[in-house]
């Protein structure tokens, strides 16, 4: 009986446990979109034998792909910085590849020490996105500040 009697106790303090429990279902069902992890970021100009580095992160927001990801971002003209003559980029300008089945990819930036004498220099990188996958609105835009 008494065998009886804790099986029945574990039956419903079973399912009484199981009727609690929200819906635990994490798949993102938003659209994908990519964005900039972090944000905004701060680097010393460094010397010429260890220039001043930044990585900026882009995330992918939703379903990873198959095949790798092609995604278009620009250099903003209200960056005070000029690629090529105070820092540059990693990859090929303009674009970053997210391999296949994963959720991010990355673009260094390296300050050009001999070329910023005083003063500041930013790095405004805009995220485009590609023909399916559109630029977080609120997270599109990295920052990049190359100080002394």
């Amino acid at each position: 009986m008494k065998s009886k009697i804790y099986l029945l106790l574990l039956t419903l303090i079973s399912i009484s446990s199981m009727s609690c429990m929200k819906n635990r279902d994490n798949l993102y069902g938003g659209p994908d979109v990519v964005e900039f992890v972090p944000l905004t970021a701060t680097v010393k100009k460094g010397t010429t034998a260890a220039p001043g580095t930044a990585v900026a992160t882009i995330q992918l927001v939703g379903h990873q792909q198959s095949v790798d990801t092609e995604i278009m971002y620009e250099v903003a003209t209200t960056s005070t910085g000029t690629a090529g003559t105070h820092f540059s980029l990693s990859g090929t300008t303009g674009k970053v590849i997210i391999p296949a089945n994963s959720s991010s990819a990355t673009i260094t930036i390296t300050a050009i020490p001999a070329n910023i004498a005083t003063g500041t220099r930013t790095v405004v990188l805009n995220l485009i996105g590609n023909g399916t996958i559109a630029a977080s609105a609120n997270y599109k835009t990295y920052t990049l500040t190359i100080t002394q």
